[in-house]
């Protein structure tokens, strides 16, 4: 049996519940993917990406917090004096950069806050910053101050110029930690627009994998239900036939049946009361007429007649046969 076309299997005459069952469950497993990707993956990506860079800030941070240890260390030991620690390690520290464009950089507080030392606000060195307050009215010294004191070290959200443009003002998270031996606070951060653009790459990057999935299974679905259409109409066109020999069966049958009914009602007629002459045995049939038995019983059955002769008969016909043979 060849398969309908495309069309004319989608016109088929399906029952809602057997378009539900073959469309339901690949538009559910569409909508599952597209939910996981938006609800669960970018979600998750996004917050891993954020803790990657917390991880990253801290490291980097506790990087330079070991150059100060280092110089403390040659401090105690007697070749320099603490003040030489402090300044080598406040200019080393201060030509450390990193990132894409080579323009991340550390700052160090004290606990007052005065500025100990930044690479790009050198206006500031030396200078008492308890008040000092970005855009949006919050003393994000203070708030690195307070930070260190509660647990050594933290994350402290607040609004800063553009790496080296002052221009510019962007959002930021930095980490800061104590050197408690020198009251020192050193910290680095992260510019959030950063991890919002990297975000947005990584968030393009699985749309378009996730698109080109979603239009993978979009044609795996579109065969499913053509092939579950297709299957049913022909299911349903085998049902037809299946009836259509049935019912031609039965009429069959019911023919036969017919008769068989006649057939035996015949054999019937000759089981029944035979009028039959008592010389000649000819036979009465319904219409009166007298027929020979053997004529009869050829119309009324299956049998057939051979002729011969009973010794009977033969001795009663032909006398002058049998008295020579006795001789």
């Amino acid at each position: 049996m060849d398969p309908k076309p495309f069309h004319e299997v989608f016109a088929s005459p399906f029952t809602k519940e057997e378009i539900f069952k073959i469309i339901f469950p690949s538009l559910l497993a569409i909508g599952l993917f597209v939910a996981a990707i938006f609800g669960v993956v970018l979600p998750t990506s996004e917050e891993n990406l954020i803790e990657q860079k917390k991880m990253m800030i801290r490291e980097l941070t506790q990087t330079a917090w070991d150059i100060l240890s280092y110089y403390e260390k040659k401090s105690l030991t007697g070749k320099i004096s603490r003040k030489e620690a402090q300044t080598l390690a406040k200019e080393q520290i201060r030509e450390l950069r990193y990132g894409p464009e080579g323009k991340d950089y550390f700052w160090i507080n004290d606990m007052h806050p005065t500025m100990i030392m930044h690479p790009y606000r050198t206006d500031l060195d030396g200078q008492d910053i308890s008040q000092f307050t970005d855009p949006d009215g919050k003393r994000l010294f203070v708030d690195f101050v307070e930070a260190v004191k509660e647990n050594g070290a933290g994350y402290v959200p607040y609004r800063w110029q553009w790496k080296d443009n002052s221009e510019r003002i962007e959002s930021k998270l930095s980490y800061v930690k104590l050197f408690e031996p020198w009251g020192w606070i050193i910290g680095t951060g992260v510019y959030v627009d950063d991890v919002d653009r990297e975000i947005a790459a990584i968030s393009r990057k699985i749309i378009y994998i996730s698109v080109s999935i979603l239009i993978l299974i979009a044609f795996l679905a579109i065969y499913i239900i053509r092939h579950g259409l297709t299957e049913t109409a022909r299911r349903r066109v085998a049902e037809k036939e299946v009836k259509k020999y049935h019912d031609q069966l039965e009429e069959l049958v019911g023919e036969r049946t017919a008769a068989l009914h006649e057939a035996l009602a015949e054999v019937k007629k000759l089981s029944g009361f035979l009028p039959i002459c008592a010389s000649c045995k000819k036979i009465r049939d319904d219409k009166g007429y007298w027929n020979q038995i053997e004529t009869y019983i050829q119309a009324h059955s299956e049998a057939e007649f051979s002729h011969g002769i009973c010794p009977d008969c033969a001795e009663r016909l032909y006398p002058d046969y049998f008295k020579k043979n006795e001789k």
